[in-house]
């Protein structure tokens, strides 16, 4: 029987309390000893009858009532454990003050007695509540059940290059394609006066409306006969600022300095002007007359044939823009489907694949009736079993219908939600908590679900991070996640539509979030995780004023608090959180608060607080560096902070920094004492000339990140012979030659280098060769006096990927023939190298042509959200064939 959240949940309390890590740092007498384990026989019995009751509460709603109480005790216990860690934490860390000072420390507040003494009550109250549901486990008839454990048996797929990055070609959408093509070629005579006609791609959420676009938009053809391409994802409502500030970026640049909707109008008609403009607008969910009609008004000046493409689910778009091109997307064919389906059920190691296995997935493709998600998906469930009880389980399921509407789209979604381990469950719906389209970047996310209790601390001490990657590779094999990238260390996921509104659906009754507007009239009683999400009737609030979710917050049982909506929050609210014993994640961007209140240093458990991109805030109280729980703070964006706290380096767990500053020198703030950093990201400090100077501890760090500091001119990095990942861009200062001073042996563990923007490099460092047995990634962006790569590039024999793009001077590459373990090779906007790279007939194909994937002068259409969608040349078993690519704007 498959796991639920609520059995998971209950694992995961268990295992904290047997934990031997939690035994050692309890700081509680024996007497309160014997009643956590008590605690624990009674989660014990519980759990051994939760599957049968979780089953059974659909007619019976005193057992609802009780699984309920149940979910509510659980989140006290958790509580209790955290407690019990924070002060074995703070014990440790004044000790030495306990020594000098006993009789002060005895009769204060967080001297042992006192916590002894509020624990114990605490335990015995849960006690008491988990003693009396045991004993109605009789009452309600549950029996003992076993949970088909997700870990045994599972496989999960290898993220390999033609599954990724848009190796993997779109299949069967060669026919639909050139129809939308020959549609956007055709001469329309203008009909009222517009300029313009619109194409309507229709049809079911996952049927491939999104792939279909990208085909068509990054075909030769249509780059050849429009000026300008722009793609836009579409907001839930239909945003027509959003579509102007997208066409402006893509012709003027992403920085349009917070210029008002007037001066945008301005600047759109210079863009549009006489130009022949496609635009695509993806995902529209909901259209108006009225906002048809602003967004063609705003294309009025642009040329004749100008062409809209909107991709949607909803029929009515056509009537509404009054479209006569509309094209209603059909299935797959069942052989493309049945092309699809193998790649993600089966392995593509084997060489001989079950038949039977292929006769049981033939049944369950043809209930597909070609809809590529469902195929995705259920074929990704499939892989994870080879056995065909399983298969057979899944085919025969009530679940796993003929698709007809959406709603049994859905089914099959839920089917393969039910599947999940119930780990997975619970990070797959706490993604609901951000908005929809957000990138799933796994750094983030580490830290996201170690906040919320789902990451752990295990016996085979790996860190937040690892397990955090292992998880997210697994929702990608089951195709939870529909695209993933990789950027450097760093890998990027995004979800469906449909599995966000899946993720929606779950998360709000199985682990109480709540998604709020600034019309919502309450926060419910039970919600543990919060959710504001800008919106059309977003207010802005005095300093001194309460905003409405100020007034909505009157339960301590939030963890969990994700704003992103401006001006949603002023200091007053925040100060009104610290009444949250409990929050354990807070994260703000775009806000516009002044300060943040010294009553931040309150929340103990706080495990990640982001303040990105909040240009008022102009100081961070010192209280903050009492958090000492906290993993991951982002100050990045943060363009009128003056100074950091000084002695940063008491938050002694902190292990990812994200910041801007306005200060000359990062010294003061003891950043380079932290000795459980690992991860530091410094952005967008204009007046930053001295990172930090003298003896540097950052012995852990392993990725360091140093983006748009024009005046920064030294670099003391000798010290961090940890680091795996080095990215410099925008430092016009900054000779990269310098580090040569730090000794021949720089970075020895080094694995990822980038460089951007550094007019002031004419040849690669030499230091880089003390790497030269680790580096397997080189990315060489926008060095525009880049003349030639070293003769030693063919010494490195572990490089796997080499990037080069906007390198306008470089026309050769010497040694790329003699590195054998290159897997992956892209160039782009290097006019004499991308000409001799070309496929089959370039003069130093010969010398490339062992790579297996090769990118050649691929357009890189609009910067959306940190993503791009690029035209690519792929050559793959000595083909040339056509692939989008969607990766990070940066790489």
């Amino acid at each position: 029987m498959a796991s639920s959240v609520l059995y998971g949940f209950t694992g995961r309390v268990l295992q904290k309390l047997g934990s031997l890590a939690l035994q050692e740092d309890a700081l509680v007498d024996g007497g309160m000893e014997a009643e956590l384990r008590k605690l624990q026989y009674a989660l014990a019995s519980i759990k051994g009858v939760l599957l049968d009751a979780e089953e059974k509460q659909g007619h019976n709603r005193k057992l609802r009532a009780w699984l309920e109480q149940l979910k509510d005790v659980l989140y006290d216990v958790e509580d209790l454990l955290d407690d019990v860690q924070c002060e074995a934490l703070r014990k440790k860390l004044n000790g030495q003050r306990r020594k000098h000072g006993k009789v002060r420390y005895f009769f204060s507040c967080s001297s042992p007695f006192t916590f002894n003494l509020k624990m114990g009550k605490k335990i015995c109250e849960i006690g008491g509540r988990l003693k009396q549901m045991v004993g109605e486990i009789e009452g309600f008839g549950l029996s003992k059940r076993t949970c088909d454990v997700g870990g045994v048996g599972v496989r999960v797929r290898e993220m390999k290059p033609n599954l990724v990055r848009g190796f993997d070609p779109i299949i069967g959408r060669d026919a639909d394609k050139d129809k939308i093509i020959e549609l956007l070629m055709q001469q329309d005579p203008p009909r009222d006066g517009a300029n313009l006609s619109m194409i309507p791609i229709v049809g079911i959420g996952g049927s491939g409306k999104t792939a279909l676009a990208s085909l068509v938009f990054n075909d030769a053809r249509v780059r050849e006969d429009f000026d300008l391409t722009i793609w836009v994802s579409m907001p839930d409502d239909f945003d027509v600022r959003l579509v102007v500030e997208r066409i402006i970026q893509c012709k003027l640049g992403p920085n349009l300095n917070n210029l008002d909707y007037p001066q945008l109008q301005t600047l759109l008609r210079g863009v549009v002007s006489r130009c022949k403009l496609l635009l695509v607008l993806d995902d529209v969910r909901k259209m108006s007359c009225a906002g048809w009609d602003h967004l063609r008004s705003h294309l009025a000046e642009a040329a004749n044939g100008t062409k809209v493409i909107v991709t949607t689910r909803d029929a009515k778009v056509p009537v509404i823009t009054s479209s006569l091109l509309a094209y209603n997307l059909q299935g797959l064919s069942h052989e493309d489907s049945i092309s699809l389906f193998k790649t993600w059920a089966f392995d593509q190691n084997e060489r001989e694949v079950n038949p039977r296995l292929l006769q049981i997935g033939d049944e369950i493709v043809g209930r597909c009736r070609g809809v590529p998600l469902a195929l995705k998906m259920l074929g990704g469930l499939l892989y994870s079993k080879d056995d065909e009880r399983f298969w057979e389980l899944v085919r025969d399921s009530d679940m796993c219908r003929s698709i007809q509407t959406e709603e049994d789209l859905l089914r099959i979604l839920n089917l393969c939600y039910t599947y999940l381990p119930s780990h997975l469950k619970q990070c797959f719906a706490l993604c609901s908590v951000f908005r929809r389209g957000h990138i799933i970047v796994d750094l983030d996310m580490a830290y996201f679900w170690a906040a919320c209790g789902l990451i752990t601390s295990s016996n085979d001490n790996r860190t937040p991070e690892d397990v955090c990657n292992k998880y997210l590779k697994e929702l990608w094999s089951r195709s939870f996640f529909q695209e993933a990238w990789q950027s450097g260390p760093s890998l990027s996921f995004k979800m469906h539509d449909l599995l966000y509104d899946l993720a929606l659906s779950v998360s709000t009754e199985q682990i109480d979030c709540s998604m709020l507007s600034h019309s919502s009239q309450r926060i419910p009683e039970r919600t543990r995780h919060v959710s504001l999400l800008q919106t059309a009737s977003s207010g802005q609030f005095k300093e001194n004023e309460a905003s409405p979710f100020s007034s909505k917050l009157k339960s301590n049982r939030v963890r969990l608090i994700n704003c992103e909506s401006q001006d949603a929050f002023n200091t007053r609210d925040v100060d009104s959180m610290s009444k949250c014993n409990y929050l354990r994640f807070m994260h703000f961007s775009y806000s516009s608060f002044e300060e943040l209140p010294s009553s931040i240093g309150k929340l103990k458990h706080l495990t990640a607080l982001s303040l990105g991109v909040n240009g008022h805030i102009k100081k961070l109280p010192d209280a903050i560096c009492t958090l000492h729980g906290l993993l991951f703070l982002s100050v990045s964006g943060c363009s009128g902070l003056e100074e950091l706290p000084q002695d940063m380096d008491r938050m002694i767990n902190l292990r990812s920094l994200l910041l801007t500053t306005k200060q000359k020198s990062l010294l003061k703030s003891g950043i380079h004492r932290m000795k459980s950093l690992r991860y530091l990201l410094i952005c967008n400090c204009g007046s930053l000339e001295v990172l930090f100077a003298g003896t540097v501890c950052l012995n852990n760090l392993l990725s360091l990140t140093i983006e748009n500091c024009p005046q920064l001119v030294s670099l003391p990095l000798g010290e961090l012979t940890a680091l795996e990942s080095l990215r410099i861009a925008g430092c016009d200062k900054f000779m990269l030659t310098q580090l040569e001073d730090n000794g021949p042996d720089l970075f020895p563990k080094l694995r990822f280098f980038t460089v951007v923007a550094s007019p002031r490099l004419v040849h690669l460092p030499q230091w880089l060769l003390a790497s030269a047995d680790t580096l397997e990634e080189l990315c060489i962006i926008d060095c525009i006096n880049l003349t030639a790569l070293p003769e030693w590039l063919q010494d490195l024999k572990h490089l796997i990927k080499l990037h080069i793009f906007g390198c306008p001077r470089l026309s050769s590459m010497q040694g790329v023939d003699l590195l054998t373990t290159l897997q992956e090779l892209r160039i782009a906007c290097c006019p004499e190298l991308s000409k001799k790279c070309q496929v089959e007939d370039g003069e130093l194909w010969p010398e490339v042509s062992h790579v297996p994937f090769i990118k050649v002068d691929w357009k890189v259409i609009q910067p959306n959200d940190h993503e791009a969608v690029c035209i690519v040349c792929l050559k793959a078993s000595g083909k040339r064939l056509l692939s989008i690519s969607r990766s990070s704007y940066i790489c």
